[in-house]
């Protein structure tokens, strides 16, 4: 527990230090919330969602929680990540994310987790980007009751693509479990689909889907989908 506090301070105080490009291109934190209800195996209940984000033309700074919950069952996630690109090679930068999760459904009551690499923009363009990411992951959790540290190599893809109708993003995530296996192999597949429609001014319609896949769990395919009006706006904050 000492490790992941020390993590996480390092993180967040990594966040706050100048930016190469901070002072020459301000930009102002946005913030979004979310209220709607989601759906899995056919249970219905509230979600609730809410995100800070600053992007640079260098640095990439995200806050964000999200939640539901189906009756007895619950779904809790807290994740920061900060990214930085290079200023020789633009289209590489490095990143670090720490998050706490709880997902009842996937035997899950509490995950803190951690991971750090390199990423590449494959394609980055005007109405949106490519990019991949490679590095190395751990997290310290109650998996099926058994209190561990499990290590990962971590992979990832990620594509944001905007148009005059919708914006969209799709999200894969794999995790391949390096560390000794016990009696669970918790490698797994995250995927995250999302839509969202403009409204009006700052409103949106937003539809996500998720999939959570453990190959050799007895809970191998989690999914769920939340339907929720979204609200953004600018704040004044320049840190």
């Amino acid at each position: 527990m000492r490790i992941c506090l020390i993590s996480a301070v390092l993180v967040l105080w990594g966040s706050l230090l100048p930016a190469q490009d901070s002072l020459r291109h301000e930009s102002s934190w946005k913030q979004y919330a979310s209220l709607g209800g989601a759906n899995a195996s056919n249970l219905n209940g509230p979600f609730a969602y809410y995100r800070l984000n600053r992007r640079t033309t260098f640095t990439f700074h995200d806050l964000r929680f999200f939640a539901y919950g189906f009756e007895k069952n619950s779904f809790i996630y807290l994740r920061y990540k900060s990214s930085n690109k290079k200023l020789n090679f633009p289209r590489l930068y490095t990143f670090s994310t720490i998050s706490y999760r709880k997902n009842t459904r996937a035997g899950v009551n509490l995950q803190y987790h951690f991971n750090q690499g390199g990423g590449w923009f494959i394609k980055d363009y005007r109405s949106g980007h490519l990019n991949l990411e490679v590095g190395h992951a751990f997290d310290m959790s109650d998996y099926l009751n058994e209190n561990q540290k499990t290590s990962y190599l971590k992979g990832g893809i990620y594509w944001d693509h905007d148009t005059e109708i919708f914006s969209s993003k799709i999200e894969v995530e794999y995790f391949y479990q390096i560390s000794d296996l016990n009696l669970n192999n918790l490698t797994r597949t995250q995927l995250v689909a999302e839509l969202n429609f403009p409204l009006v001014k700052d409103l949106s319609i937003n539809i996500n889907y998720e999939l959570e896949a453990y190959g050799e769990s007895k809970n191998s395919a989690i999914n769920s989908t939340t339907i929720a009006l979204n609200w953004r706006k600018s704040l004044g904050w320049k840190l």
